[in-house]
């Protein structure tokens, strides 16, 4: 009795395709799950992320930029950032930069909590690519690294 089966090479071609199949079907599956928990969590941190900048105040006698903020929404914040700019130049100083305080010391360890209000201070000694940075900012945005789909910004800079 001759019983005949397919050959091993047709075998083996079936077994990869098959294989083949069930992977790409698996990875788009996959990609598209993580896509949307990424937008779920991204998402719900900017609903829960909320501070309002309280002032910007430039003072040309210490050459220094104090901004004030208090945190009003339910993610505690740490990391924080200040772009300064005026109508041609963008610059960036940020938690780790020598010319950045913030009162109180603010970490990941120990965030900025909910009502609770930190001080930033940047120190724009009018050096190089800083010089009249001061005088002619006119708008001031604040980022965190808690939750970077949330930003502020105001156009509201006293100088003093």
């Amino acid at each position: 009795m001759g019983k005949k089966g397919i050959s091993p090479v047709i075998a083996s071609v079936l077994l990869i395709g098959i294989t083949v199949a069930v992977g790409v079907m698996l990875s788009s599956w996959i990609t598209h799950w993580i896509s949307n928990k990424t937008q779920d969590i991204s998402s719900a941190c900017a609903t829960s992320t909320n501070y309002k900048i309280d002032s910007v105040i430039y003072s040309a006698a210490t050459k220094n930029m104090t901004i004030m903020l208090t945190n009003m929404g339910s993610v505690e914040l740490y990391g924080f950032s200040v772009q300064i700019m005026n109508g041609t130049e963008v610059i960036v100083y940020n938690y780790t930069d020598t010319k950045f305080k913030i009162s109180p010391n603010i970490t990941q360890d120990m965030p900025l909590k909910q009502q609770r209000s930190a001080i930033i201070i940047v120190s724009l000694d009018n050096s190089g690519y800083e010089a009249g940075l001061g005088e002619t900012a006119d708008m001031v945005k604040v980022l965190n690294s808690a939750c970077p789909a949330f930003s502020l910004e105001t156009r509201t800079v006293t100088k003093e």
